[in-house]
């Protein structure tokens, strides 16, 4: 056997070694039994309530993904019961058909087959890739989109080379309707493709068939799911941080870039080995591959690589696209690519220089720095909702109120599968002061419980638990897992000797376990039984504004105008609204809102916790 023959073989036996690392460690971390956590539950309720058409409308929980990943999550749902791995199938299936092709991809656009199996091993073995190949998120479809399209654009494999343009057609419109990232990667190779154009001096019509195929599904796509969604505004608030400052000279911008690179290389993404002097070597992998791929001419790096990375960084600076760990997993095999390139080139001078064993002590010594962390951290389970779950079953009498913060859905959707019991339990806002919270659980005349994230707490409700602290209200505690189930002893704030509380189990409403939503149709009540006298009704809510103007609200006694308020944008307290019961018998309250509008992302609604009843004489 020639030297080529054995070289050739020994890269197909450890191709197949490093495919088989990164399909056990994906399969195990797909079985090991991790429960859905908060945002993972936020998608799995909807999957659940709803059915493929309203599925393809905006979301509950301000979810939002590309139309197939939603229908086909749904798909497996029906098809293998709501559990974890049945909702978990697509990124997973997605992820599993990535791996071969990240070699490929690498091999065909460095031309370097050392290279490929350097990055292959990476990308095998990197931990955040295998912890969204199990999770309920699209993101992992995102990384085998960018890798299909670069493949098919690229690939000198005589099937796909003849058919090209129609393999690129078919896979880049299906693309768009599995992954919201999809546009970015086809205009880089929109870009690569007229390049050549110019190049040549000559449009290649059957690739401006396919441009404008991905053009017609692409703009189809978008005003029919994307333009207007309700969710951008909120998605554009909570990923503030992620938006690149546009003024490169201030400190924001400066600091945008540290945190980012912190994430993507030591913190969120890569996890490579904190050394002190890791960031110099990791800039010079960068510099050496990106000036061999200019100097050799490798235009395909820059178009495919480079661009997804530079386009992506612009969508963030006009505010469209967040440029954050989550969002950009799919430019991770740009990242792994240019570092696997400049430890190739840094070995191979190093090899004619000096000796080969020299070479092979650089990519092993460059691999224990890119990957040793990511096995040490393997699995990623950094939340596990189970055994707060046990506790509740346990040791939470069936009487006790459970007021619930940031794993609210993720209870909601255990009880929907059986796993937890108690049905009495409430939702607590994420952001809520230590007054608004004693209001809001002031119905409570014994003991209760409140169930929260231990990770989350400065989201809004850390002055709450601090308090209950400092006021010695905490009974006892069960903390695992970032998850905290707390007994709590109750305060009296004043609301005084009400006659009764009406909350949602009093009214018709489709949201159950939650505060009464007002939109645009009446909330209407079930018979509710007032003996003969004077009342007050003191609403507790909240409402969000269009254009600065509040929820204006109704409240009728069978049919007859009693009373308005004005929800305002933190819950509180209201005025009073009177009403006399002329005799005996039950009543029919029904609540509307005059003014419900939606504009540009901002819609005005109404949410009702509960109204206290007092009995004036």
């Amino acid at each position: 056997m020639n030297k080529q023959k054995l070289f050739e073989y020994s890269i197909i036996s450890v191709f197949i070694l490093m495919l088989g690392i990164g399909l056990y460690l994906r399969f195990y971390q797909y079985l090991m039994g991790r429960s859905l956590w908060e945002d993972e539950t936020h998608f799995a309720l909807n999957f659940i309530k709803y059915g493929y058409i309203r599925l393809a409308q905006p979301l509950d929980f301000i979810q939002a993904a590309a139309l197939f990943f939603i229908w086909g999550t749904k798909a497996m749902g029906q098809l293998f019961g709501y559990t974890e791995c049945a909702l978990r199938a697509v990124p997973f299936i997605f992820s599993i058909l990535s791996l071969p092709l990240f070699y490929y991809v690498i091999r065909d656009l460095t031309k370097n087959k050392i290279a490929a199996l350097i990055g292959f091993f990476v990308f095998s073995v990197n931990v955040t890739l295998i912890f969204f190949s199990s999770e309920l998120k699209p993101y992992a479809v995102d990384v085998s989109v960018y890798l299909l399209l670069v493949f098919l654009s690229i690939s000198g494999n005589s099937y796909i080379a003849a058919r090209r343009n129609k393999l690129l057609i078919i896979a880049g419109c299906l693309s768009i309707l599995f992954s919201n990232v999809t546009f970015i990667v086809l205009f880089s190779i929109g870009g690569r493709m007229m390049w050549y154009w110019f190049k040549n001096r000559k449009v290649d019509k059957q690739q401006l068939s396919v441009l404008i195929w991905w053009g017609v599904v692409f703009l189809a796509n978008y005003f029919s799911f994307v333009y207007n969604h309700p969710a951008i505004a909120d998605q554009k608030a909570n990923y503030a941080f992620a938006f690149c400052p546009t003024d490169i000279t201030s400190p924001d911008f400066i600091n945008f870039f540290k945190q980012r690179l912190d994430e993507i290389f030591y913190t969120m993404l890569l996890y490579i080995t904190p050394y002190s002097w890791v960031s110099y070597l990791l800039a010079a992998l960068f510099i050496i591959a990106t000036w061999t791929v200019i100097r050799r001419k490798q235009f395909d790096i820059l178009w495919l690589v480079w661009l997804p990375i530079f386009v992506h960084l612009v969508l963030s600076a006009c505010k469209i696209y967040p440029f954050w760990f989550r969002l950009i997993l799919y430019l991770l095999p740009c990242f792994i690519l240019l570092m696997s390139y400049g430890v190739t080139l840094i070995a191979e001078f190093v090899t004619k220089k000096l000796h080969v064993s020299m070479g092979v002590l650089i990519v092993v010594g460059c691999l224990y720095i890119l990957t040793f962390e990511n096995f040490k951290k393997f699995p990623l389970w950094p939340l596990e909702i189970k055994p707060s779950l046990n506790y509740i079953n346990k040791n939470v009498p069936p009487s006790a109120h459970i007021y619930i913060t940031t794993p609210v859905n993720a209870y909601r959707y255990y009880y929907y599968r059986g796993y937890v019991k108690d049905s009495l339990y409430m939702e607590v806002p994420w952001s809520i002061t230590p007054e608004q919270y004693y209001e809001y659980v002031a119905e409570e005349k014994a003991n209760y419980f409140l169930y929260y994230g231990s990770s989350y707490p400065e989201f809004g409700y850390k002055s709450v638990i601090e308090d209950l602290k400092r006021r010695n209200l905490i009974v006892r505690t069960f903390e695992e897992k970032g998850y905290v189930i707390s007994e709590i002893k109750p305060v009296d704030m004043g609301v005084g000797n009400y006659y009764r509380i009406l909350n949602y189990s009093n009214f018709k409403t489709d949201v159950p376990q939650n505060d009464i939503h007002i939109y645009s149709d009446s909330v209407v009540s079930y018979p509710i039984y007032l003996p003969k006298g004077k009342y007050s009704f003191v609403p507790f809510s909240r409402g969000t504004p269009l254009k600065g103007i509040y929820p204006h609200n109704h409240i009728f006694i069978n049919n007859q105008l009693i009373g308005t308020f004005i929800s305002p944008e933190e819950y509180t307290r209201l005025a009073p609204i009177c009403y006399e019961q002329l005799q005996d018998g039950n009543i029919i309250m029904k609540i509307d809102m005059d003014n419900d509008k939606s504009e540009n992302s901002e819609d005005r609604n109404t949410y009702l916790h509960l109204i206290y009843v007092y009995k004036l004489e």
